[in-house]
């Protein structure tokens, strides 16, 4: 996953971080992983993501119907 960081740091930031590393994971592929739903929805609002990207995850996780 961490391609532009060391595995350590990557590690550490992730941990301490839990906004930076949904961050990363929704922008740059989540690597076969899944997000958790009831994290994301929590800090869906703080997310520096793409506004298609967060209509897209505002659908799926609250069943939003337009």
């Amino acid at each position: 996953m961490p391609w532009d960081y060391a595995e350590t740091e990557y590690a550490k930031q992730a941990a301490a971080d839990e906004v930076w590393r949904l961050e990363r994971l929704i922008n740059y592929g989540l690597g076969g992983k899944r997000l958790d739903r009831e994290t994301t929805r929590r800090v869906l609002p703080l997310l520096k993501i793409p506004d298609e990207r967060r209509a897209f995850l505002e659908l799926i996780l609250w069943d939003a119907k337009s």
